[in-house]
């Protein structure tokens, strides 16, 4: 993520990933609750988490919420 919390079209395809992945195997639907696990994603992300395996373990190990 750049200084200004910008992802590129690259980060943003991982962010995705990451999202629908976690989604798909919890059978989230719920558009509230899509939501809170991109917020996590997006918090992870902030924190220099990048990598597709490393955001979906730790969206794994602390939950969405």
């Amino acid at each position: 993520m750049s200084a200004y919390g910008v992802a590129d079209s690259a980060q943003l395809g991982i962010l995705t990933k990451a999202l629908n992945d976690y989604c798909a195997k919890h059978r989230i639907k719920c558009e509230e609750e899509r939501e809170r696990v991109g917020r996590k994603l997006m918090c992870l992300f902030g924190r220099g988490v990048e990598d597709l395996e490393q955001l979906s373990a730790e969206l794994e190990r602390v939950g969405p919420r």
